[in-house]
């Protein structure tokens, strides 16, 4: 359901007075560079900043899907504007967007907008084929490149960059706007209410995965000191970096995206018993295969946050007596956000990582907003900086 809205002009001085703050950060931050970069990067800066805090807001939100339904030429304006920015980002910094592979980036922006297209107009329940998108999707999203970064700006201290932007902005706008794939949750909005579940599960994760890694003794403190005024600057830099750099864009393909469609497809099965035994099944056997591959020693440890995530969600959804679903979906989505993180070489960290993904879902299930999931992923990987702990990879 959509949340109350002040309407279009409450909306757009949202995104207009947030982009103006951050601006003001990324000129702080990137003072020390020619006036001719900052100069070329800033509008783009603006450009997708402002569309980060409007495109997902409601009235907004709703507005372009009455625009767009009404043809085809008008659905394909906003992705090819996209191409258009990063192509002219790429160009005026004297780098050809089409060397190799890279050439075909315009057809694979363009993939999820015409597939769902085709979808009939209105809602439809939640299909494979949506997944199949999804994934098509996310996975060449992971290892594009044009021969060089596409950082904002190119040689500074920016806050993500122009292509991260782009793939974000192609996925709220095509799953969102054409898919019409409800509670996506991609606006920033200021709820007292939400900031508290944020900051609480924040708390519950730092106090309950540092009892477990102090004892297993990959975490450890190295002093505690006070931050400091000089310090502060650095703080706020590094995690507004974390945050549209990293959290932003994982928690809306995971949570907003990936997890909001599960526990759809689950809920609208009416069978999540069915589910919960597959999903539970697949993923302890993905569990005892990367424990085993990464360290035989300690594959219990994937093994049993499994097992324990996934009988947290079948005590809660026998329990439920509204919706059957959402909890196997976040057990789910959380599971594999730790798999994914078998790259850190740590089977304790993989472990970890799963217990944040739950925090991260959760947080996404009481608010239906990504931008509040994010803000708990971005204490989560900021706390080594804010409390000065060292983990142990």
């Amino acid at each position: 359901m959509m949340k109350k809205t002040t309407g279009y002009a409450g909306e757009i001085r949202t995104g207009v007075l947030l982009t103006a703050a951050l601006f003001a950060l990324f000129l702080y931050f990137n003072g020390q560079l020619p006036p001719a970069e900052l100069l070329l990067a800033s509008p783009y800066f603006i450009g997708l900043y402002f569309l980060t805090f409007t495109l997902g807001q409601p009235a907004l939100f709703e507005s372009l899907r009455r625009t767009v339904s009404t043809s085809l030429e008008r659905a394909l304006v906003f992705p090819v504007l996209l191409i258009v920015i990063l192509y002219s980002y790429l160009g005026f910094h004297g780098h050809s967007p089409f060397k190799g592979s890279a050439a075909l980036f315009p057809f694979y922006l363009l993939f999820p907008v015409l597939v769902f297209l085709a979808y009939p107009k209105g809602y439809q329940p939640i299909k494979w084929t949506d997944f199949a998108v999804y994934f098509l999707f996310l996975i060449p999203a992971t290892s594009i490149s044009f021969g060089v970064k596409t950082n904002l700006p190119f040689n500074g201290a920016g806050f993500s960059n122009v292509l991260r932007f782009v793939l974000i902005l192609t996925a709220v706008y095509g799953f969102g706007t054409i898919r019409k794939l409800p509670d996506i949750g991609f606006f920033p909005t200021f709820n007292w209410r939400y900031l508290k579940t944020a900051v609480w599960v924040w708390l519950a994760f730092i106090a309950l995965t540092a009892l477990i890694a102090y004892v297993s003794g990959f975490l450890k403190t190295s002093g505690y000191e006070p931050l400091s005024m000089a310090l502060i600057p650095l703080a706020v830099g590094e995690m507004v970096r974390i945050f549209f750099g990293t959290a932003l864009f994982e928690e809306l393909f995971l949570r907003g995206i990936l997890q909001n469609m599960l526990a759809r497809k689950i809920t609208e099965s009416g069978v999540w018993k069915t589910y919960w035994t597959w999903g539970f099944a697949v993923f302890l056997l993905l569990s005892l295969l990367t424990g085993y591959l990464m360290h035989a020693a300690l594959l219990w440890v994937p093994v049993l946050i499994t097992v324990l995530l996934f009988l947290a969600a079948y005590w809660i959804e026998k329990k439920s007596i509204e919706l059957n679903g959402p909890y196997t979906a976040l057990a789910i989505t959380s599971i594999f956000f730790g798999l994914v993180h078998f790259h850190a070489g740590s089977l304790v960290f993989v472990g970890l990582a799963s217990i944040a993904g739950w925090g991260y879902g959760y947080t996404y299930m009481k608010t239906k907003n990504v931008f509040y999931a994010a803000l708990v992923h971005t204490l989560v990987n900021s706390s080594e900086f804010l409390f000065n702990l060292e983990t142990l990879k």
